[in-house]
């Protein structure tokens, strides 16, 4: 019952607003659907259980897609926090389930649901029993996969445990360093190990000066990953980003096959 509920609230307030929004009265939008006013007055305030077609009918005489009426998105200081928690969480199940069809275990951990969006995007997969965002192209080949919300911070983050061991590793791997904007992808950098070499040198000298003690997740600054790196995937702006439609869609360029 509570999702029916939530169902009708959803239809009725975006009904409601894109009627609004188009200066047409209930009984202007009656006569454009050819559907009964009442019939429209009672869909706004959440009280009709309405069919496809009807849908169908309403979406057209408003000028959106059907699937604009049936979803939620954005916020709405009109819906209490329960209601709007019922909303997300169907769509956040959708979500964790196709991150464990990619071995994602927690979408919430680790940065797993950006992890999945980035190797949905450059195809790759993720390696199986390992610690971290790594992954594995079409030929098997690892990768280095970063990320980094830029509204917070403005370099990503590498191994709490750093030493020769783990930069040997680094060095035969591409990196893929994901820019963030709260949980909207803006673009997407490949680099090449050879590009990253002054660290790797500068952090085996440092590890060598200390006595061998691990160093403590050194960073790569953004700005040198926009410097050197190549963009996959680019986003123009985070507005472009938020669909009004639930579809998201963004402008993939120059995506290289694995390998």
């Amino acid at each position: 019952m509570a999702n029916k509920s939530v169902s009708k609230k959803i239809v009725a307030q975006n009904v409601r607003s894109l009627r609004l929004a188009r200066h047409l009265s209930q009984e202007k939008l009656a006569e454009i659907s050819g559907l009964h006013r009442t019939y429209v007055g009672s869909i706004e305030r959440g009280e009709r259980n309405i069919s496809l077609e009807n849908i169908d009918r309403l979406a057209a005489a408003l000028d959106v897609a059907a699937v604009d009426l049936l979803t939620q998105a954005r916020v709405d200081d009109n819906l209490d926090d329960q209601t709007l928690f019922e909303i997300c969480i169907p769509t956040l199940r959708r979500y964790q389930q196709l991150a464990t069809k990619h071995g994602i275990g927690d979408i919430f951990q680790d940065n797993g649901g950006k992890l999945l969006q980035i190797i949905l995007i450059t195809g790759l997969k993720v390696l199986p029993g390992r610690e971290g965002n790594d992954a594995v192209d079409a030929t098997g080949k690892e990768c280095e996969l970063k990320s980094v919300n830029r509204l917070l911070t403005k370099s990503f983050s590498t191994h709490h445990h750093l030493n020769p061991t783990i930069v040997g590793k680094y060095r035969k791997v591409d990196w893929y360093f994901a820019v963030y904007e709260g949980i909207e992808l803006i673009v997407l950098y490949k680099v090449a190990a050879k590009e990253l070499e002054p660290y790797f040198s500068a952090w085996e000298k440092k590890w060598k000066e200390s006595g061998g003690k691990d160093i403590n997740n050194p960073k790569i600054p953004l700005k040198f990953v926009e410097s050197v790196g190549k963009a996959i995937h680019e986003t123009k702006s985070v507005a472009a980003a938020i669909p009004v439609a639930p579809t998201l869609r963004v402008k993939v360029k120059d995506i290289e096959q694995p390998g």
